[in-house]
């Protein structure tokens, strides 16, 4: 009876004992640790934290408090499961790699995990004697350039990030193309990473560089991240070390959109806006009645791009339907600087006799130069459109011959015979004088081919440019090269020469590449060599020449 009262007694003990031991095992696997490579680190020397997790705790541990002493580098997760007793043990692992921004003693803060908090540790970092320092600093080092470090939303800012070093570094393998992510921010890269030297201080240097055009969505700060890497430096009786060199973030300011815009106009921030328009047929004042007058309207944008210009858009016109065809959009650079293109056309049909004016066309913007509103105008056109029932000379084609008829509207009509008998005489004068020039340029129509081919199109295509982008395996300068080659020798602007790309088969399916490669970070394969290149801009060319040609021939004889 004793011996089974005693162990009545001792069961609820055992039982306690081992819950307790389970709450404290669990308890101490579900700390959070952190731990260092290092205690004493020497300064521009980097330094690893591991952060270790056994809680299972899905979240991930909160760095923020580490970004006031230390650049993180580098940051890599692991985990494992280990079953062992048929008892589940989950580790995760976190691996920062810090470099410190001062000297001295740092401390490192408990880190949250979950519900978990990390043990606080304690760095002391040695500072390096001030040449030392000076050496390094002269030896390898990176720089930003911004401009402007002031930009409105949509607007185009310029950033150059450049590391340039000396022949006493050796530096890591660095990218052809580098990303640069920016938040609430288009980020364009221009080409791909160039490589030139400079001369500063008496010292040469090799550069390596990448330029971005960046577009921020919204006012306020824009930062713009830092990186840092890697470097062995050698000479000046130290011995060689891995130092790092950093590339610090920067912060500019993106104001607000000014109050003096006007709040019924959509925003469009450029420093140069330019606007031009052309119809066909050309040079004509009359339309009849069901025919189509095509309205062409381009707009270039410089510091803008293709997805922030305003759609162009014509509004309803009295007695004229409007057919408005897609638009062309496009970015292209120009003597480093970023431009948006536009072109669309607007077939306009009159419905109705009598005259037509076609509004002017304006476009609101902001000058981000010279910091104020600027309206872009192309001017107003007039046509008449003749009744088909009226066998007369219309009065509103005789004021657009003579605008002093306009306030005397019974003038022509008490003159109507005398005008008409005129009017036969000149047309018969006419038919005359046709006929005798037409027959002396039928008979002397080669003569006049072959002075034309040999005054436009004798010389052969400068292919110089195109050879080097190619040669350098810079997408974006090859796209620009083959714009300028054929613009340059067929001595027409940008926007007409990457029309004349686009009109051809093979043009467009090459610029097509290109643009996806420049502009999208594609990854697809570029598979146009020089060759294929050529054979693309000859047939462009030589259609162009044929179509000049039949255009010359065809003015002379008009």
């Amino acid at each position: 009876m004793v011996n089974q009262a005693l162990r009545i007694r001792i069961r609820p003990i055992s039982v306690i004992l081992s819950l307790l031991l389970i709450v404290s095992a669990t308890y101490s696997h579900a700390q959070a640790t952190a731990t260092l490579s290092a205690d004493v680190v020497s300064e521009f020397e980097s330094v690893t934290l591991t952060v270790t997790d056994r809680s299972r705790n899905e979240s991930d541990p909160d760095f923020s408090s580490l970004e006031s002493d230390f650049e993180i580098t580098q940051v890599s997760t692991s985990s494992s499961i280990q079953i062992e007793g048929g008892r589940v043990d989950s580790t995760r692992k976190w691996q920062l790699e810090l470099m410190p921004k001062r000297t001295g003693a740092i401390n490192i803060p408990p880190l949250v995990v979950g519900n978990s908090r990390t043990n606080s540790l304690r760095l002391r970092v040695n500072p390096i004697s001030d040449r030392e320092r000076d050496y390094i600093s002269r030896t390898a080092f990176f720089e930003t350039i911004v401009t402007p470090e002031e930009q409105y939303p949509q607007a185009a800012i310029y950033v150059t990030r450049r590391m340039l070093y000396t022949s006493q570094a050796r530096i890591p393998s660095m990218p052809q193309e580098k990303k640069l992510d920016i938040v609430n921010a288009t980020v364009l890269p221009i080409g791909n990473r160039e490589t030139l030297r400079e001369v500063r201080n008496g010292i040469e240097y090799y550069v390596m560089q990448w330029r971005y055009v960046i577009f921020a969505e919204k006012s306020g700060s824009m930062r713009i991240p830092g990186e840092n890497a890697r470097v062995a430096i050698y000479g000046n009786q130290f011995r060689p070390q891995i130092r790092p060199i950093v590339a610090p973030e920067k912060t500019i300011t993106i104001l607000p959109i000014p109050d003096s815009y006007p709040t019924d106009e959509p925003w469009f921030p450029a420093s140069r806006v330019e606007l031009a328009q052309s119809f066909e047929p050309s040079g004509t004042y009359t339309l009849n009645l069901g025919d189509a007058l095509t309205r062409s309207i381009e707009l270039r944008a410089r510091d803008s791009y293709q997805s922030a210009l305003l759609p162009l858009e014509l509004g309803s016109i009295e007695d004229v339907r409007v057919y408005p065809e897609q638009a062309t959009l496009d970015s292209i650079l120009d003597n480093g600087r970023v431009w948006g293109t536009q072109s669309r056309s607007f077939n306009l049909v009159p419905i109705e006799p009598g005259r037509v004016t076609l509004p002017e066309f304006q476009l609101t913007w902001w000058d981000t130069d010279a910091r104020d509103v600027k309206v872009a105008t192309l001017p107003s056109a007039t046509f008449i459109v003749p009744d088909p029932r009226s066998n007369g000379v219309s009065s509103d084609v005789a004021q657009i011959l003579d605008p002093s008829l306009e306030t005397q509207p019974n003038l022509l009509q008490t003159g109507i015979d005398e005008v008409s008998s005129w009017i036969y005489f000149l047309v018969v004068v006419a038919i005359v004088g046709w006929l005798t020039v037409f027959t002396l340029l039928y008979l002397n129509r080669e003569r006049l081919l072959q002075r034309f081919r040999a005054k436009s199109f004798i010389t052969q295509v400068d292919y110089g440019a195109i050879r080097h982008a190619l040669s350098h395996s810079d997408r974006s300068t090859l796209r620009h090269a083959i714009l300028h080659t054929v613009a340059q020798h067929l001595d027409v602007d940008l926007v007409s020469s990457r029309r004349l790309f686009l009109d051809s088969d093979n043009g467009h399916q090459l610029l097509t590449q290109l643009d996806q490669l420049a502009y999208n970070e594609s990854t697809i394969e570029f598979d146009y060599d020089m060759k294929t290149i050529q054979q693309v801009i000859d047939s462009i060319v030589k259609n162009y020449a044929s179509n000049s040609e039949a255009f010359g021939l065809q003015s002379v004889l008009n």
